[in-house]
């Protein structure tokens, strides 16, 4: 342990924080020893404060707002681009999430074409929570991350700001969390003062982000999640690129041993079925205190007295409370196995006879991964939000998609019930997976946009999705 540490936005005495800053209901707020000390109320914070009450997609007043406040920053540095380097930049990164692996297998890509820089804008969480994506990323690409431990909020964003007009990139992809303001304000600089092409990687399709309206494009998942950016955040500088998996070359491949004994642990026996889905939580439920996912989870161990469902994911309380009221009476509830979050995910997705989709919200990003590693799945199509479904990751012709709870369950049977059909779908997915998230066809895809002199040409046209439905009451 260091006698003293810095941290993001803690000053720690052997182990012990001394001083301690939070950003509160449009505050600044010090803490010394645990106790208030004082708070400042400016701009930056107010921009936070309205962004956290804010209901709408569209926060380019929020936006407009801290590019006001950055230009009153006085001798601020421009920079010469080098052409053989790009950037990105994140908030924090996990080993676990959907944004980091996009961003891991973006840079990996692009890593023998250019010199690569990741930008952390905090320091503390990633080093906890991604230590293997920390190690990994290492072995290509330099890392700069930043402690933002002021009171002046000009000093953090311009500690970040000159990094990078330091390192000057022809390019920088941005995949900072929704709220981050620090971040916003150093694109708010990039736009107003350097020529560095800033794409936007919208990451959190069904949620207000900040810093969109800087990025000269928007790179889209979806037509769904474009057609949300066009219409409801009122930005038309979307380019729908999809997403990166790993090259096939990285594909694990495990033995039935390796399968079997994982099984075991998971406490599925021998010889029996077993259903699995894995997401955030929040993917599961309705509302707080509904959920047909759950709902049809529960029905199907009870007409399949051989069939064993696993969860991985990490419920708040009141969520697991409300998963275990459901299941506290029924004979069903020790076939229903949840689990956390798995570092070893590749090899417990493989335990899966079939996978099922979440719902209301879709699994997203996992079922690129069950292409490559060739699982057998079936998807929910939201048809009441587009936004919360990502049933556009198929192909076209993918035909175990469902737009009701019904339809799906009976699909689930058909194919429990048939294993040829099952081995036929993967190889399928598979070579889709080839075709579409495999590097090399997504490299093709990154050039062209970080070569682009013309982004208008690039725009996507969206006049096929006005047919989408997106309702946002309970955002």
């Amino acid at each position: 342990m260091n006698i003293i540490e810095i941290t993001d936005g803690n000053f720690k005495i052997c182990g012990w924080n001394a001083l301690r800053i939070r950003y509160k209901k449009g505050n600044t707020r010090f803490y010394a020893l645990g106790l208030p000390l004082f708070k400042i109320k400016n701009d930056f914070d107010e921009v936070r404060a309205d962004f956290a009450k804010n209901k709408s997609f569209d926060v380019s007043n929020l936006d407009k707002r801290m590019d006001d406040i950055i230009s009153t920053y006085q001798d601020v540095k421009g920079c010469t681009i080098n052409p053989r380097r790009i950037a990105f930049m994140a908030t924090k990164i996990y080993d676990m999430g959907g944004h980091t692996k996009w961003m891991r297998d973006m840079q990996k890509t692009l890593a023998s074409q250019y010199e690569e820089t990741l930008f952390l804008t905090t320091t503390e969480t990633s080093r906890k929570a991604a230590p293997q994506t920390l190690a990994y990323l290492q072995k290509i690409s330099k890392i700069k991350t930043f402690k933002q431990f002021s009171c002046s909020y000009e000093k953090n964003v311009r500690e970040i700001y000159d990094s990078i007009a330091d390192y000057a990139p022809q390019a920088i992809f941005v995949f900072i969390h929704t709220d981050d303001a620090v971040a916003t304000a150093v694109l708010a600089l990039l736009k107003r003062y350097t020529d560095i092409k800033i794409f936007f990687v919208n990451h959190a399709t069904h949620r207000p982000a900040l810093a969109m309206s800087f990025a000269d494009l928007v790179l889209e998942e979806t037509p769904s999640s474009a057609y949300v950016t066009q219409k409801l955040r009122q930005i038309r500088q979307t380019h729908i690129v999809g997403l990166i998996s790993k090259p096939k070359e990285e594909n694990p491949q495990f033995s039935a041993e390796e399968i079997a004994d994982m099984r075991q642990k998971m406490g599925i026996p021998q010889g029996k079925l077993c259903t699995m889905s894995g997401a955030a939580s929040y993917k599961f439920f309705d509302t707080d205190n509904s959920s047909r996912y759950f709902e049809m989870v529960k029905k199907l161990l009870t007409e399949h007295p051989d069939l064993y469902h696993v969860v991985i994911t990490e419920m708040r309380d009141f969520e697991a409370e409300f998963v275990q009221k459901m299941f506290a009476d029924s004979p069903v509830k020790e076939r229903l196995i949840l689990l956390p979050y798995q570092k070893n995910y590749e090899l417990a997705f493989k335990c899966a006879d079939l996978f099922i989709d979440s719902f209301p919200m879709s699994s997203a990003l996992a079922f690129i991964d069950l292409m490559r590693l060739k699982v057998p799945y079936v998807v929910k199509i939201n048809t009441e939000n587009a936004a919360l479904s990502f049933h556009e990751y198929q192909a076209p012709d993918f035909p175990y998609m469902y737009e009701t709870v019904e339809q799906m369950y009976a699909g689930i049977e058909d194919l429990l019930a048939d294993e040829t059909k099952r081995l036929a779908m993967t190889e399928k997915n598979y070579r889709h997976y080839l075709d579409k998230y495999e590097p090399k066809a997504a490299e093709k895809i990154l050039q062209k946009v970080i070569n682009c002199t013309n982004f208008a040409s690039l725009y996507d046209n969206l006049e096929g999705c006005a047919h989408y439905a997106l309702n946002f009451d309970d955002m």
